[in-house]
């Protein structure tokens, strides 16, 4: 009588465990994928606190965060397009974080860049750093980039940001070809 019992209960706990397995499975397989929330070209921006977008011709929009990885390697990029800033278009970081943590990094990068604290990213449809936007002086979104950028990505942010003065601007050539289409790279 007592094997009776137990395998009764075995059977119902076996039961019990698949409707309930399969009422997740179900859920998990048949709910709609999640709607894209990510920043793309068109869209408007709202007004940040301490950034006027019609001050100036174009904004190019770094959102940075302390301890993101990609976005501390992208430094000597950053750098470079500071270096490179043409007139009437400017430079702006955004980060989460709280304003002497923001200090802390743009002093610590040698960033001279204008950096404003605490905003959050989820307000402006940002959800990975780091994430370049182009915004015009309408708060329009013209160009994004997201992630940390391949060589060919941080040459269009350039000729997109720098204007005349990386009109000329090409990625090398790996081997080194002359106009022949001959490599002159030596072995």
């Amino acid at each position: 009588m007592k094997t009776k019992i137990e395998a009764i209960a075995n059977t119902a706990v076996i039961i019990v465990a698949v409707v309930v397995g399969s009422v997740f499975l179900k859920d998990r397989f048949s709910a709609p994928p999640p709607e894209s929330v990510t920043v793309k070209a068109r869209d408007k921006l709202p007004n940040l606190d301490g950034w006027d977008w019609a001050a100036h011709d174009q904004t190019l929009v770094l959102f940075l965060r302390k301890g993101c990885h990609f976005c501390e390697d992208s430094v000597p990029f950053y750098q470079r397009l500071i270096a490179q800033q043409q007139q009437g278009s400017t430079i702006v970081a955004v980060f989460p974080d709280t304003a002497d943590v923001v200090k802390e990094v743009v002093q610590s990068e040698g960033l001279r860049i204008h950096a404003l604290a605490g905003v959050p990213l989820e307000r402006l449809k940002i959800d990975a750093t780091p994430t370049l936007l182009l915004v015009d002086r309408n708060g329009t979104v013209l160009n994004a980039w997201i992630g940390m950028l391949s060589p060919r990505q941080e040459l269009e942010v350039m000729k997109a940001t720098t204007g005349p003065t990386a009109a000329g601007l090409e990625l090398p050539d790996p081997l080194q070809r002359n106009d022949d289409g001959i490599s002159t790279q030596h072995r």
